[in-house]
Parts: structure tokens; C-alpha cells; sequence
């Protein structure tokens, strides 16, 4: 069992076990109400939906749970949430799990961070993806029509609990879409490489959330440091918006990366030896980064990105493995870039 302390505007432990043998102990002691409200999807839900009850038992327990993929996570699933926690009489006092995936730790936490001004959240995430990042942080959201995640707070859990018990479970669909957050982590810092995601286990999670804790710790509100976390994410979040987010977030992080790795070539000429060394990184989860939006589409897409500057975005690129930087990146030449690198690869 490893456990990371976060200390943000509010300290909390990430316990990462094998199995829930501790959840009573780590988690516990932080549902202090009568009430539990247990938030997650179709798919969790017929897996694990009885997973947690046995440690839940005299506590007042509602289950809330919604269709599985990013398509959930909108406005009409956030009212049904804070109306079904009005209406079964939730205080101050009681409490959210998120239980799942990305989406469900987004809603969830943004239900939790705004009933009643903010009640406890405990984040109990059950793929790759949400273990190695979006668990982690205090980033909840909401998508509007417009863009992804545009709708949020800032909100700590009071707790995160990883069973790596569930991520042994996941279908190869789901650990391949959570290696796209892996591997942004080998893009930021030297202390994850290509051996740890070919492993796919405990220490890579636990590396992974070494990381973002740092960042977190240093930059909660992503006024710098943090984000560096977006690598990828620009384009990616573009790409998610344009298939209708069929298209998983991870597997969209890592076309987003390959982008970001020809704007970085672009602004800092990084040798064909550097890239090369990139796109073996990329490679390795066996991502498809072909691409079937235009450069314009996926521009247009990024007007709507939370980074926008005027007619700039904020964009993170890297010198070489390890070295992230933030530049800043107009729009009409970051269509140039990424109408270039689809004509010479025929992928992004």
C-alpha cells in the first residue's frame, strides 16, 4: 500500500491498495453524516455496483447512476444530482463518492462542490485514467455545448482511495486510453519512462501521482506550473468535442501530443533524433494518431479552450523529454502547424 499526501488549500491522503481491505480506515472517518450519496455509471455499476455497501452499512445510502461515457457529463445530470440530494435531505454534513471513471469524478465533484456551497467529496476511481490524474487535484467539470470541461470549480476531496484491484479488470480499450495521461507524465518529467508504462502497475500509478501532486502543491489554480498538465490536451480536447466524444479522452490526449511534439519541433527545431525519441513514447500504448479532422476544424474547436488569450492560446510544448514549457501560439499559425505536420504524416 502507498499513500501521497496532497497539500492544497485543503490536505488529503491518496491511499493506493491493492484491493478495498482498507477503505474502512482510509475513508471512513471522513463521512461523518448519516448519508451517502454514490455516483457512477452503467458499466461500474453492473461490475461493482455492490463493491462498496459492505463498508457503507449504517450509513443512508443513495445510488445515483447515469449512462456510461463523456456524454453524461452535462448540465441535465448535474440538476438530477443536486435535485436527488435536495429532495433525500443531504446536509452539510454528508457526502459524495465519485465512483468511477474521469466522467463520473468530474460530475460528481462538481455536484459535491456546489450543493449547499460544497459538501465532503471522496473520489474512488476505478480506470487507469482517473486513478493516474483526474482523481487527483480539485478539477471537477461540467461540458457545454461549446466546449468540454468549460463549466467548473476548483473542489479537493476529502480523501481518494485507489483499489488497483479494479484497474487489473479494465478491458484493453480502457488502460490503452488511460496510457495517454501516462505518457504525458513521461513527457513532463524524466522519473516515468518507457519501462513503467509497458508495466502498467501500482509503482507506475504511484510515480504518475508524484508528479501531479508536486504541481498541484506548487500551483493549485493553474495561475502556472499546472498547466503544464494540459500537454496534449489542447488539440486533444478539440478532437473530443469534433467526434461527438465518441472518441475516448486519452486516446485524444495522444493525438493531441503528437501535435504538440510537431509545434515544438516547429519552435524549437528539435532534431529528427529528438522527435523520433517522442514518437517512440507515443507509440508505445500502440495509440491510433491517425486524424480525420482538418487543421481548421480543430483550430476553430481550441477558440472555445479555457487558454484562449485573444487570438492566442495558451500551448505546451516541449524542448526534449522532461522540459515542458507554455508559449504562446496564435491561432492562425497553429493551423499552419497542424496542416503541415497532417500533409507530411497523414496523422496527428
Amino acid at each position: 500500500m502507498f499513500e501521497l499526501e496532497i497539500n492544497a488549500s485543503k490536505t488529503y491522503t491518496v491511499t493506493v491498495a491493492d484491493d478495498l481491505s482498507a477503505f474502512k480506515q482510509k475513508v471512513l472517518p471522513f463521512l461523518k453524516g448519516e448519508s451517502v450519496a454514490l455516483i457512477t455509471d452503467e458499466k461500474v455499476n453492473a461490475l461493482y455496483g455492490d463493491a462498496l455497501n459492505g463498508f457503507l452499512s449504517g450509513k443512508r445510502l443513495l445510488k445515483i447512476v447515469v449512462k456510461s461515457g463523456e456524454r453524461s457529463k452535462n448540465a441535465r445530470n448535474y440538476l438530477k444530482i443536486i435535485n436527488a440530494l435536495a429532495e433525500n435531505g443531504f446536509t452539510r454534513e454528508d457526502a459524495v463518492i465519485a465512483f468511477g471513471g474521469g466522467m463520473i469524478g468530474d460530475l460528481a465533484g462538481f455536484a459535491a462542490s456546489t450543493y449547499m456551497r460544497g459538501i465532503t467529496l471522496v473520489s474512488v476511481p476505478t480506470t487507469l485514467l482517473s486513478a493516474v490524474d483526474s482523481s487527483v487535484g480539485g478539477k471537477t467539470a461540467i461540458d457545454l455545448a461549446a466546449g468540454k470541461n468549460l463549466c467548473g470549480t476548483f473542489y479537493q476531496p476529502s480523501a481518494v482511495y485507489i483499489a488497483l484491484s479494479f484497474l487489473r479488470t479494465l478491458p484493453k480499450r480502457e488502460v490503452q486510453s488511460g496510457l495517454g495521461e501516462v505518457i504525458k507524465y513521461a513527457f513532463l518529467s524524466d522519473t516515468v519512462n518507457a519501462e513503467d508504462i509497458k508495466r502498467a502497475d501500482g509503482e507506475l500509478v504511484f510515480k504518475c501521482l508524484k508528479i501531479k501532486r508536486d504541481i498541484v502543491n506548487a500551483d493549485e489554480k493553474e495561475n502556472g506550473a499546472r498547466a503544464l498538465l494540459n500537454f496534449g490536451h489542447t488539440v486533444g480536447h478539440a478532437i473530443e468535442k469534433l467526434s461527438g466524444y465518441r472518441l475516448s479522452h486519452g486516446l485524444c490526449v495522444a493525438k493531441g501530443m503528437a501535435c504538440a511534439v510537431a509545434v515544438s519541433q516547429r519552435i524549437y527545431g528539435l532534431s529528427d533524433q529528438t522527435v523520433a525519441k517522442m514518437r517512440q513514447l507515443l507509440e508505445i500504448s500502440k495509440h491510433d494518431l491517425t486524424n480525420t479532422f482538418s487543421a481548421a476544424d480543430i483550430t476553430d474547436a481550441i477558440k472555445a479552450d479555457k487558454k484562449r488569450k485573444g487570438d492566442c492560446v495558451n500551448f505546451i510544448v516541449v524542448k526534449d523529454i522532461g522540459k515542458p514549457q507554455i508559449v504562446k501560439i496564435r491561432f492562425s499559425v497553429l493551423a499552419e502547424i497542424i496542416k503541415e505536420y497532417e500533409n507530411k504524416n497523414k496523422a496527428i
